[in-house]
C-alpha cells in the first residue's frame, strides 16, 4: 500500500468504531505515525456540530455541558441522557405548545412507524399533555406548587 496515494483508496462507505485511521502523532515535533480507532477520535472531538440528520445505533451517548438538540428528536428503546437535556434530575422542553387536538397523529403528522408518538410530551401554562399513543393525547391540569 505505500505506492498508493490516499486518493487512490477506495472510499469506506460505511465505517463501524472499530475501524483504524492513521494519524500523525506530534507533527510539528517528532511525527510518529500512529492508529486510533473512529471511537477513540470522535471521543476527543471537542465541539463537534451536525447539521442535518444524526442516526446512532447500538449506545449512542451525549455527554458534556452544552448539549442542544432541536426539531425532531426521537429517542426510541431505554435511553439514558446526561448533560443539559437531563441534569441533576431535571428535563427540559424549551418550547411550549398547545395541541389543537387530543389526536396525537393529528396534531404531529402522519406516523412513519407504527407508534411513533407513544409517550410524546407537551406544556403550557395550564397542562401537561402527553401523547398515550398515536391517536389519544392526555393532559393533566397544572396548579401552582405550595
Amino acid at each position: 500500500m505505500a505506492d498508493r496515494k490516499v486518493t487512490q483508496l477506495t472510499g469506506h462507505t460505511n465505517p463501524v468504531a472499530e475501524d483504524l485511521l492513521l494519524i500523525v502523532d506530534d507533527p510539528n515535533g517528532t511525527p510518529v505515525s500512529k492508529k486510533v480507532t473512529l471511537k477513540t477520535l470522535f471521543a476527543y472531538a471537542p465541539n463537534t456540530s451536525i447539521s442535518g440528520s444524526l442516526t446512532t445505533t447500538g449506545n449512542g451517548s451525549f455527554t458534556g455541558s452544552n448539549n442542544h438538540f432541536t426539531s425532531n428528536v426521537v429517542i426510541t428503546g431505554t435511553t439514558r441522557m446526561s448533560s443539559t437535556v437531563v441534569a441533576a434530575n431535571k428535563v427540559t422542553i424549551t418550547t411550549s405548545k398547545t395541541p389543537s387536538t387530543n389526536n396525537a397523529t393529528t396534531e404531529l403528522g402522519s406516523p412513519t412507524s407504527d407508534r411513533p408518538w407513544d409517550g410524546t410530551l407537551f406544556w403550557d401554562a395550564n397542562y401537561l399533555y402527553l401523547a398515550v399513543s398515536n391517536t389519544v393525547i392526555k393532559r393533566v391540569t397544572l396548579s401552582a406548587f405550595s
